[in-house]
């Protein structure tokens, strides 16, 4: 089954500068798109890790002190590109994904709807 397929979560593009941790390394990535279970990243270097490994993810947004954070999951690797599954969100960095995804989705109230998914 194709990735796109098995989306229950409508993903939204929010390209900004993030961080990916795995073990010891911490790498730059730029973020390419959200949703409310996971997002797809862009890799500045080769990928240190492989599908199923345990990440951070820190997102920086931009002309603001606010960075979301959450532990995930590696989805996949494409290349340089990471899709990862979110596992753990804390309750600031949730709400601030969901303002992000509904301002971001040409359907606000779908986005709403999916929230009872979670």
């Amino acid at each position: 089954m194709e990735i796109m397929e098995q989306r229950r979560f409508r993903r939204v593009s929010f390209v900004t500068e993030s961080f990916i941790a795995a073990g010891n390394q911490r790498l730059k990535a730029t973020l390419e798109d959200l949703s409310l279970r996971g997002a797809l990243l862009t890799l500045a270097e080769e990928p240190p890790f492989a599908p199923g490994d345990s990440c951070s993810v820190s997102i920086a947004l931009a002309n603001s002190n606010i960075v979301l954070e959450f532990e995930a999951e590696v989805a996949h690797l494409r290349g340089m590109q990471v899709g990862v599954k979110i596992v753990r969100i804390d309750l600031d960095s949730m709400t601030h994904l969901r303002s992000i995804i509904e301002f971001n989705s040409a359907e606000p109230d779908e986005v709403r709807k999916e929230l009872s998914f979670l």
